[in-house]
């Protein structure tokens, strides 16, 4: 079976204004699941709010890694949510593969 794979969209964050993290903090994150598998492939779109960054965990916007971020979309969502997303691009894999359903007209 073959590793979904976690990406990062985009971040939304806030400008530094003097009063805040002077790099920003994000605070809603947009990620994509993906899978292929047999020449098949299937893919989701989500996004996540964040709140207020911990002071003595911030890491400035500018060195952020792509896998810090996943590792946030990931424990926000939870092991539960998580199974299930990569659960259903496997099924619709399967369906794509082995189609239940059909449309069309006979003639």
């Amino acid at each position: 079976m073959s590793q979904v794979s976690w990406d990062i969209a985009t971040m939304e964050r806030h400008l530094p204004d003097g009063g805040t993290c002077p790099d920003g903090a994000v605070y809603t994150v947009h990620w994509t699941a993906s899978l292929e598998e047999n020449g098949e492939s299937a893919s989701c779109y989500g996004s996540i709010g964040l709140g207020a960054p911990d002071p003595q965990s911030f890491t400035p916007f500018a060195d952020l890694t792509k896998q810090e971020v996943v590792n946030w979309v990931l424990a926000t969502l939870g092991v539960d949510k998580v199974v299930s997303i990569e659960e259903s691009l496997h099924n619709q894999i399967q369906q794509k593969i082995n189609p239940t359903d059909a449309t069309g007209v006979p003639w």
